[in-house]
């Protein structure tokens, strides 16, 4: 599917969907905001935000990735749908986000490139993880590998057009980016379905 009919997708399963799609987003950014506040409060400003960040953010972000998918497939979304991977997959999520980000980090240090090349490698793991609850932290990365051959560039190009969208919401002052944030996750929720329906990724053998 081409990217200008994916983000028409995208737009069109919001219909109807907005203000449940705001508030999902919003208390995800609130929960977000909050986890880091209490860590660098109680254990301190050096460590504290991204120890509890770490804790609490991955299942969370799989949780977005679910209620996110449930819009774009009109699959009964609700925002309890964030919550999910709390009692499914909380440890898989946090094992899963630092082999991401020792990845990423050690592609950025090599050269910008790589760096960037690794975050779109691993940019479905959060959906996968919320699609299969049993997969392992591993098999999520190697399966996102996978699944993102030929694509790269696809989603690069659909990620340049979010951000030239956010551009325009810092002219709004920021009021913007509380329609645009839904927005972008659905777009990224189509993108998903779209690939991950190909034939040729569904004939690979992801796990080696």
């Amino acid at each position: 599917m081409q990217n200008s009919k994916i983000m028409e997708e995208a737009y069109a399963s919001l219909k109807g969907k907005w203000v449940l799609a705001i508030g999902g987003n919003l208390l995800f950014a609130i929960i977000s905001i909050a986890v880091a506040l209490v860590g660098w409060g109680t254990v301190g400003a050096d460590w504290g935000a991204n120890i509890t960040s770490l804790i609490f953010i991955p299942p969370l972000a799989i949780g977005l990735r679910i209620f996110s998918l449930n819009i774009s497939r009109d699959n009964k979304p609700e925002i309890d749908d964030l919550f999910i991977p709390f009692k499914t997959s909380w440890v898989n999520a946090i094992l899963a986000y630092i082999m991401m980000s020792v990845l990423v980090v050690v592609g950025f240090l090599l050269l910008i490139i790589p760096g960037i090349i690794a975050s779109l490698m691993f940019s479905q793991v959060w959906f996968i993880m919320g699609e299969d609850k049993e997969i392992r932290a591993y098999d999520a990365l190697v399966k996102s590998l996978n699944m993102m051959k030929g694509y790269k560039w696809k989603f690069f190009r659909i990620f340049l057009r979010l951000m030239g969208l956010s551009i325009l919401c810092v002219f709004t002052l920021g009021i913007g980016f509380i329609w645009l944030l839904p927005y972008q996750n659905v777009v990224f929720a189509e993108f998903y379905d779209d690939i991950k329906d190909n034939p040729n990724f569904k004939n690979q053998e992801y796990i080696n």
